[in-house]
């Protein structure tokens, strides 16, 4: 059943009010593996009338259109349509970086940024190198997806089971049976190691692919006296780690900003790395500050968790508690095994509550989660850990 439900090809509409954008697209689509494209639209409002009559599982949006622009038409396929996954086209702009953010709070999975380089080629590329790793998510998305309404499905239909009933022939073999010793087989659960909690001193966060909203229902729900910096690496573009900041500021009772070159780290206050630069700590007089390097990536990535994480351990030991959210590939894993062996204690997002369960996975896979908690619990039990240590 699974091999049944993996072969299937993804079926993709493309919308884009731009003609070239949209050949490009439809032309990529076709390259890529297990991918089918069933229609283009120039609007959201001609989109919308064609995931009527078709079958369709991914809409790839552009988000400035006539009619009916991508926010809209994104709110209306999810009100209609909530299983078709919806991936966003955004220009590198602030205003665009302030909507992604919105499409992305109502339900949108991710996003790209249509890429400027000196080159049709290069930009063909750059979109190539982003849409695959997507498209894997999607299909996984609808296999998973699909397994779940089957097995539902088989559950409702399956018949009741009459209870098991003792035949007896006379009332002396029910005594017989009924004084008859019962064995009970007992499950013995192997305790878990409890490993004690150093004092913390930060808090180092890392999250990519389904970050913004899991951060929505994760900073805003911290207390106003929370006692100790968060340092944290949300995978995005430059512009967009800003607007991102801006939004959790606003909602949260704590401090959130975009990290400044030499910034002082304070604490009761998030820092996110800005898109396209990787954030370190240095410890300065009297203090830690923020620096902005422009090393390679690492794991594809900068900003990159690890990177982070590294340097995080080189200024505060083990006195950590790391934070892995939902995320694809395993970008903060090397991180937290290097942190945890000098004590410092990791708690991960369930897969349950993640959009992707790649990075707290590859966590929980080097068995170096010490904790794995629903997105709904993380916020208290953040605070419990840093506020009280001890013992879980």
């Amino acid at each position: 059943m699974k091999e049944l439900f993996m072969a299937e090809d993804i079926q993709i509409m493309v919308v884009d009010d731009t003609v070239t954008y949209r050949q490009i697209l439809s032309k990529l689509v076709g390259e890529i593996k297990d991918t089918q494209l069933v229609g283009t639209a120039s609007n959201g409002k001609i989109a919308l009338s064609k995931i009527k009559i078709k079958d369709v599982d991914l809409v790839l949006l552009d988000m400035y259109m006539p009619v009916m622009n991508g926010l809209e038409t994104l709110q209306n396929i999810k009100k209609d349509h909530p299983h078709i996954e919806v991936i966003m086209l955004s220009a590198f702009e602030k205003g665009n970086a302030n909507l992604t953010m919105q499409a992305l709070e109502n339900g949108a999975l991710d996003f790209i940024t249509k890429p400027s380089e000196d080159s049709i080629d290069k930009n063909i590329a750059k979109l190539r190198s982003a849409l695959i790793p997507l498209m894997s998510l999607v299909k996984t998305r609808k296999f998973s997806r699909k397994a779940r309404n089957l097995s539902l499905s088989q559950t409702k239909t399956e018949p009741k089971k009459e209870p098991n009933r003792i035949q007896a022939k006379s009332l002396n073999e029910l005594k017989t049976i009924a004084e008859k010793p019962v064995c009970i087989k007992q499950t013995v659960i192997p305790q878990q190691k409890i490993r004690t909690v150093n004092i913390i001193d930060v808090v180092a966060l890392g999250v990519s692919t389904g970050g913004p909203n899991a951060l929505l229902q994760l900073i805003p729900n911290l207390d106003n006296d929370f006692p100790v910096p968060i340092l944290a690496v949300q995978h995005m573009p430059p512009m967009f780690t800003a607007s991102l900041a801006e939004r959790l500021d606003k909602q949260s009772q704590i401090k959130v900003c975009e990290a400044a070159d030499g910034q002082r780290i304070e604490p009761g206050v998030m820092y996110i790395a800005p898109g396209g630069r990787h954030m370190v700590v240095k410890k300065s007089v009297g203090g830690y500050n923020v620096n902005l390097i422009d090393t390679p990536p690492v794991n594809s990535c900068r900003p990159a968790v690890d990177v982070l994480f590294r340097s995080i351990l080189n200024v505060y030991g083990g006195n950590v508690l790391t934070v892995i959210m939902t995320g694809m590939g395993n970008d903060g894993a090397a991180g937290v095994s290097a942190i945890r062996r000098k004590g410092g204690y990791s708690i991960i997002q369930d897969e349950a509550s993640s959009v992707v369960w790649g990075m707290p996975g590859a966590v929980a896979k080097s068995e170096n989660a010490d904790e794995t908690i629903a997105l709904n619990r993380m916020a208290s039990r953040i605070q419990e850990l840093v506020k009280k240590g001890g013992k879980r």
